[in-house]
């Protein structure tokens, strides 16, 4: 064992230090930092929350160049953006948007009979059960009726206790939350409209974000999306901007497999393949990693369709992640693909829209019940934004 001296140094180890007279805490954050992520640990595994699933060590023959793209194919990219216009406790109302467009050599190809972008609003109210449960229930509208083919048919009923809405014990997931969950279902929606419409066999879909599905329902309108896809032969792939996944010893999985990557690739473009191997029934994704231009600062997770995945030879894996590539050179973002550069931009709804929407919303309550009834709920949440005004004044 160490002496008291020894562990009274480790103790002061992130202590403030002195600069100037003063106390620096933010230079105490940075030697914590420091300390505990200088370096990666060699040999890593990722971590795995199932047991079902069997990791594979992190090495460098999983790492595999990013030629030029020969055999080009036809890319689909569909991506969606909302934001709340009325916010409560036990209501919420959210504008939608969900937008698709095709490339191929980086031309955007206009859509035959899909729109472009659909809009539409979504109203989520916590309602009593006979049972005396509780349950979040969303409804769909769109602002064209002829757009309702390319929402979910179905409402969203979700009971508050479903561990799909999990948030830790004893807190409840904020209501406005359904704005993005009705949007992830109607990204699935539109999306199986799109392949269905819009795509050929051989061409490649990218959704914007993981093949992951978490919420009660959302598997349903996948597996519709999965099986359109395979009839009509069409790859499915998503890319994530972001990825949370570690290592068994608490690093950035994709840190790991970036630095690796960039020692054995400086100057080129590469992917990284396989992660895991992925036995349950649930899991619809085969994980992989991608630096798609030489020149990019960013690697992302990238998922193929586990079943298309599976089926495909190392030329066919390369195909169509050259494909994706091929479209990610825009200068303004490189190693990103355009086609969700563009779909982004369709479908984002800026905060400068929702005022106005909340004005003409709020205009169509008759006068009564909105004072009696909508007025005192909408208080329930909304001292904050009153003090940001005030703090703003």
């Amino acid at each position: 064992m160490g002496s008291k001296n020894e562990n009274k140094k480790e103790e002061n180890l992130f202590e403030f230090t002195i600069s100037e007279g003063k106390k620096s805490p933010l230079r105490a954050c940075v030697r914590f930092i420091d300390a505990c992520k200088k370096g990666y640990v060699k040999q890593d595994v990722p971590f795995i929350m199932s047991p079902e699933d069997k990791p594979f060590k992190i090495t460098e023959d999983k790492i595999f160049k990013i030629f030029d793209c020969e055999d080009v194919r036809k890319l689909g990219f569909v991506d969606g953006g909302n934001g709340s216009i009325l916010i409560s406790s036990d209501f919420n109302v959210s504008l939608n948007r969900v937008a698709g467009a095709m490339f191929k050599n980086e031309k955007w190809i206009q859509s035959s009979s899909t729109p472009l972008m659909v809009e539409f609003y979504t109203v989520t109210v916590l309602n009593s059960l006979t049972d005396g449960s509780l349950v979040f229930t969303t409804k769909f509208f769109p602002r064209e009726l002829e757009h309702r083919e390319y929402l979910p048919k179905k409402d969203i009923e979700i009971p508050i206790k479903d561990p799909s809405l999990r948030r830790g014990k004893g807190f409840v997931v904020n209501i406005e939350q359904f704005g993005s969950i009705a949007r992830r279902f109607a990204e699935w929606t539109y999306a199986t409209k799109f392949i269905e419409n819009e795509m050929e066999e051989g061409d490649i879909f990218v959704r914007d974000g993981s093949l992951q599905t978490g919420y009660t329902g959302e598997i349903e309108l996948a597996n519709d999306m999965y099986s359109t896809a395979l009839r009509k032969k069409v790859f499915v792939t998503g890319l994530s901007k972001t990825c949370r996944l570690f290592t068994k010893n608490g690093d950035s999985l994709i840190s790991v497999v970036n630095m690796i990557a960039n020692k054995k690739f400086p100057e080129d473009a590469w992917y990284y393949h396989p992660v895991y191997q992925i036995t349950r029934a649930d899991s619809q994704a085969d994980l992989y990693f991608v630096k798609l231009h030489k020149y990019s600062s960013y690697t992302f997770r990238f998922d193929i369709y586990l079943e298309q995945s599976k089926a495909l030879n190392q030329e066919g894996k390369e195909t169509i992640i050259s494909n994706v590539a091929n479209n990610s050179k825009e200068l303004s973002f490189p190693g990103y693909p355009y086609g969700l550069i563009k779909v982004d931009q369709l479908s984002r709804v800026p905060f400068r829209e929702l005022e106005p929407q909340r004005i003409q919303l709020l205009a169509e309550f008759n006068k009564e019940d909105y004072y009696n009834y909508i007025l005192p709920r909408l208080r329930s949440v909304d001292a904050h934004g009153l003090l940001n005004n005030i703090i703003k004044t």
